[in-house]
């Protein structure tokens, strides 16, 4: 019942926008002058032609929008994206866009298809026009704009009745940013693998791993080995003044209550930011982080990542922007990396 009613209720807002709509009136009244002028009288002699019509076309328009609202809310996406959807002409002229697609465009002076990715070639531009006209399916591509600074998904797809190209572009700036990190990770236990003898003789080799990690946009970094008797040891590490400070060893209880332990304890990675608390004096009683390790560090823990792998356990300290899920895998990375080297490390030990 409830539900009827305000399918009712949607109904008359159609029919009230169309009654109060100056184009109607102007209609009914062109029709109803027409109508008393062929009738041989003074065209205003009779009101009757000039209310029929705004009362039929009412109800009627309003019938129309009111049985394709989900249509028409359909048709509204492209203008409420975040990622452009637009249409071009064969010269690659923006001839429609709406919504804050239409703001983006605007902001950034983009009038033709090229001004997005002006790093692209103007005859690769006109090719990738051009294929989309001639095979008539959809297209895609991936290029970076450096005037919206960030990578796109192109997808495009002609039109046989209005000879124009509907394209919409899809961000995977995240994407793109995570596979340039997980690269970095790659490449850096490719080169950690080529020098292990190097790490042999290092007495912690770990050192490298913890420099990398700082690196990524971290003021510290907590990598420990889990002991026999059940405990984690290792070591903190920061960069000062561009140079990487490691402390001294530090063993964390197994019956700690410190955020380390929280990845094996919860059998998965754990993260957690200050900003998430109204009070900030929760998020330090929710993790409980050792006094050794706050110590050592000359700022206050505000964000983590904890993650661990076998016997590695790894905790990053305050990164310097929002923690993503990209962060996160790559954590999962970096401490599958440590676990892989430490191992190999090991097995070449005790071959000695």
């Amino acid at each position: 019942m409830e539900h009827s009613i305000k399918t009712i209720l949607i109904y008359f807002k159609f029919l009230l926008k169309e009654l109060i709509s100056p184009l109607n009136y102007f209609m009914a009244f062109l029709i109803g002058v027409v109508i008393n002028y062929f009738q041989g009288i003074g065209i205003f002699s009779s009101l009757v032609p000039f209310f029929v019509p705004i009362i039929v076309q009412s109800i009627s328009k309003a019938s129309v929008k009111f049985g394709n609202r989900n249509l028409n809310l359909l048709v509204r996406l492209p203008m409420e994206k975040k990622d452009p959807a637009f249409v071009i002409n064969t010269n690659g002229d923006i001839v429609a866009s709406e919504g804050k697609t239409k703001d983006i465009f605007s902001k950034n002076n983009i009038k033709n298809f090229q001004d997005i990715f002006e790093n692209q070639q103007v005859k690769i531009i006109k090719s990738l026009i051009k294929e989309s006209c001639i095979t008539n399916e959809h297209t895609s591509e991936e290029w970076y704009s450096p005037r919206v600074k960030k990578w796109y998904s192109i997808n495009m797809k002609a039109d046989n009745y209005s000879d124009n190209i509907l394209v919409w572009l899809d961000d995977i700036s995240l994407r793109k940013k995570l596979d340039e990190r997980l690269n970095k990770v790659r490449n850096f236990s490719t080169q950690m693998m080529l020098s292990i003898d190097e790490q042999l003789k290092l007495t912690d080799s770990y050192d490298r791993l913890a420099q990398f990690v700082l690196e990524q946009g971290y003021k510290g970094v907590f990598i420990t080995n889990k002991e026999k008797n059940g405990n984690l040891k290792g070591f903190v590490y920061k960069l000062m003044n561009g140079k990487i400070i490691k402390s001294n060893d530090i063993i964390i209880p197994k019956d700690s209550e410190a955020p380390i332990w929280k990845s094996r304890r919860s059998l998965g990675i754990v993260t957690d930011n200050i900003k998430k608390y109204s009070d900030p004096e929760v998020f330090y009683q929710n993790n409980r982080f050792d006094p050794r390790v706050l110590e050592f560090f000359d700022f206050k823990a505000e964000n983590f990542i904890n993650y661990h792998e076998e016997d590695i356990s790894v905790i990053t300290f305050n990164k310097h922007s929002e923690i993503t899920q990209q962060d996160l895998t790559l954590m999962e990375g970096i401490v599958n990396s440590a676990f892989t080297i430490n191992y190999l490390v090991n097995i070449i030990n005790n071959c000695k």
